[in-house]
């Protein structure tokens, strides 16, 4: 409801998999990911504003890519944005530990998760070993 109140689509697409471990942590983890690139969009004002999610299975890897259309990471921030109480919302918006612990989670679980950026926006990528 949250996506469709700032008129975000959201296109997800690609193969199943299961996560044994977690679960709900990583459930969060996406949802964190979703909810920074919604106040990105919402903040930048973009029209036809859309967040991809991508799944798909390389080896014994299943990949999450989520991305947004809302500008991309600044470069001079981009190598930050996974430390704890680093956050770019203006003060009293945001703690800066949302994706602090969503790499924490990830790791927990063996995989990796790393930010770029694409010629529209943010580009997250999520690693994790499914077999």
């Amino acid at each position: 409801p949250q996506l469709d109140e700032y008129y975000v689509s959201v296109i997800v697409h690609g193969v199943d998999f299961i996560i044994h471990d977690l679960q709900s942590e990583f459930q969060q983890v996406v949802l964190n990911i979703v909810n920074n690139a919604r106040d990105a969009l919402v903040e930048k004002k973009i029209k036809n504003a859309k967040i991809t999610v991508e799944t798909y299975v390389e080896n014994s890897s299943g990949f999450v890519i989520i991305q947004d259309n809302a500008g991309g990471v600044p470069l001079e921030i981009i190598d930050r944005v996974f430390e704890p109480y680093f956050t770019t919302k203006e003060q009293g918006k945001g703690t800066g530990i949302g994706l602090y612990m969503s790499k924490m989670i990830v790791v927990n679980m063996k995989g990796n998760i790393s930010v770029s950026n694409t010629q529209e926006g943010a580009r997250f990528e999520i690693e994790l070993n499914i077999i």
